[in-house]
């Protein structure tokens, strides 16, 4: 009887042990791709307030799993940032505004909030090529909401559905020059730099001072700060 308890002894311990296990913390850095695109605003007013003193620049980065962009406005009194989790397909936005730091975390395919969704979105590559901020690009042409244009992704990198916080997920490759509707304003950027960092793994998740509220919410506020309606 000892030594038939003896013999169970291993495999309990073993059974505990897989049982007791923790889900492996991200790593305490990433290689990522970044990139730092420049916004066109393609009207000259958003609500009372010119465009031209609105941020003019985007920086994003793209990993394996995950990708982050950031707009800081004016002398730093906001930031916008959305944290993709591209295995999920779920977005995060967190916003912090004069002191006040807020997030909503999206449902699983569901645009970030502020981001419009085109109707009738398509999009077919033409076959033509360009070099946009030193890297080699792929043209498509987009029809939408009654609008054509053309936009363009890149090949010189790869990772999973890169493109989940924008309206053309269904672009398998990094977008370098796009547009989109963001807090009822029709962005353009394009990027102007890439290169290749090692990041803290840290910037993907969401800091214990940020608060959680609704889609409504975080919308609301993301539209006073850019529309100033």
């Amino acid at each position: 009887m000892i030594r038939k308890h003896l013999l169970l002894y291993p495999a309990l311990l073993t059974i505990l042990l897989i049982g007791c296990r923790r889900t492996a913390d991200l790593p305490e850095t990433m290689e990522a791709h970044y990139m730092v695109y420049q916004i066109e605003y393609l009207e000259e007013q958003a609500g009372d307030i010119p465009t031209r003193i609105l941020p003019g620049t985007m920086e994003a980065y793209y990993t394996k799993h995950y990708v982050y962009t950031r707009i800081d406005g004016f002398l730093n009194q906001f930031s916008l940032v959305q944290i993709a989790d591209l295995k999920h397909k779920r977005v995060t936005t967190l916003l912090s505004f004069f002191g006040s730091k807020v997030y909503y975390r999206g449902e699983s395919g569901e645009l970030p909030a502020g981001v419009a969704k085109p109707d009738h979105l398509k999009c077919k590559a033409t076959g033509e090529t360009a070099v946009i901020g030193g890297v080699s690009s792929e043209q498509l042409a987009v029809e939408a909401d009654h609008e054509r244009y053309n936009i363009y992704s890149t090949k010189e990198f790869s990772i999973r559905r890169p493109n989940i916080s924008t309206p053309f997920h269904m672009v398998d490759d990094p977008l370098t020059d796009f547009r989109i509707e963001l807090s009822r304003l029709k962005i353009h950027l394009t990027c102007m730099e890439m290169e290749s960092k090692t990041i803290e793994s840290e910037i993907f998740t969401i800091p214990g001072d940020y608060k959680a509220v609704n889609r409504n919410a975080m919308e609301e506020i993301i539209n006073s700060l850019f529309t100033k309606d």
